[in-house]
């Protein structure tokens, strides 16, 4: 049973490296951004509006808060600032 033993514990081992090998190599540090803070807040989209910008949508915090709209929703996407600040419709 040992000598068994022992040509599995190879054979493993020689099926771990490449696996390894691809893991350590697919760690390399990928560039990116994480997503806006407005999507952590309690229905955010019954706040917010849509703006045309020609070829696409993007959101929008209207002027006045929408009726169906939570108050706490409202304070926390008003309080957003820098990079996650929601433009004005």
């Amino acid at each position: 049973m040992g000598k068994n033993l022992t040509k599995l514990c190879g054979m493993v081992g020689t099926l771990l490296l490449p696996i390894t090998a691809m893991v350590v190599l697919a760690a390399e540090p990928v560039v990116g951004a994480l997503p806006p803070k407005y999507l952590e807040v309690k229905d955010f989209q019954r706040c917010l509006a849509d703006k045309n910008m020609g070829a696409s949508t993007a959101w929008c915090l209207p002027a006045k808060k929408p009726a169906t709209c939570p108050r706490e929703s409202w304070h926390q996407l008003r309080r957003l600032s820098g990079e996650d600040k929601i433009p004005r419709c």
